[in-house]
């Protein structure tokens, strides 16, 4: 039986590697039987801008690469997962929906609450 479950994304870490990790650890639901949906909010939002990078970060005063976000989030999509990004928080930023990687969708409040009760489990990050 498919399990239905979101994954929220808040934050847009600095990685200290090329990848975001909570991305990464999306894409394993491809091989489950899940349907997952990513739903990005806050911070989270800048990760499915289009050609965009997370800024980066520092750490003891040494920069930290940015994370490359767009391409890993192709990746999902092409996968079969949903990526829903928060309308509000995009607006929030001065974003609109042409900003967003193919394949990630807006959502507004309603429909987010809505996918968060017809979930099986909700995980956040």
């Amino acid at each position: 039986m498919t399990r239905r479950v979101v994954s929220v994304l808040r934050r847009a870490s600095a990685a200290l590697r090329p990848a975001e990790p909570a991305l990464e650890a999306n894409a394993y639901a491809v091989a489950e039987d899940i349907e997952l949906t990513v739903l990005l909010r806050g911070e989270a939002v800048e990760l499915a801008v289009a050609g965009g990078l997370v800024r980066p970060g520092e750490l003891a005063g040494v920069p930290l690469p940015p994370a490359a976000s767009g391409q890993d989030l192709r990746g999902l999509v092409e996968s079969g997962i949903g990526v829903l990004v928060a309308q509000e928080d995009l607006v929030d930023r001065g974003l609109g929906s042409a900003a967003l990687v193919d394949g990630a969708r807006p959502v507004i409040p309603e429909q987010t609450a809505a996918l968060l009760r017809s979930a099986d489990a909700v995980i956040a990050w």
